[in-house]
């Protein structure tokens, strides 16, 4: 069995709340992050607006994973746990996972953190497959990041309050 920590981190020109509510309004991932190997649709979300408790099931053809949110403090953080039975020819193996957003704001952006508890477990010699297991985290990790940051940035602007009240100032 092996435990990692990895961080992703993006910074997204998008408001915390816009990014806090992409990242908590599961059934509509599709808008933003398109299917995958990993991922096709997060459904079965109850209750629904997400919150604290709230259960979901990720399904792709990599198979279908059980979740729950198991912290949510809109807009600063939201966390998931889920797990996978995974299996791919020979290979077997059990993750258990845990993700915590936290929504930084930074200027006129927002510094997003997905922080990932990720353990392994591969049973006799296939564990020597762990690393590949991990590097497939990673890079589903990050495009996740990327398709939200494209997602956010390519939405029409709404100006910032502050900036519209100066102007009326002068």
């Amino acid at each position: 069995m092996s435990t990692s920590h990895p961080r992703f981190t993006a910074r997204i020109l998008g408001s915390q709340e816009t990014i806090f509510d992409l990242i908590a309004d599961m059934p509509n991932y599709g808008r933003w992050l398109p299917g995958s190997e990993a991922f096709g649709g997060t459904t079965e979300v109850s209750p629904y607006p997400v919150r604290l408790g709230t259960t979901y099931l990720d399904a792709g053809p990599a198979g279908q994973r059980l979740g729950s949110v198991t912290g949510y403090d809109p807009p600063k953080y939201i966390a998931f746990h889920h797990t996978i039975l995974l299996k791919r020819g020979p290979l077997t193996a059990n993750i258990d996972i845990h993700i915590r957003y936290t929504f930084e704001p930074v200027e006129r952006a927002t510094y997003v953190i997905r922080d990932l508890d990720l353990t392994i477990q591969i049973p006799g010699l296939l564990r020597v497959a762990e690393p590949l297991v991990v590097y497939v985290f990673r890079k589903k990790n990050v495009r996740i990041l990327a398709e939200l940051k494209g997602y956010v940035e390519a939405q029409p602007k709404q100006r910032d309050p502050k900036e519209s009240r100066r102007e009326l100032q002068r």
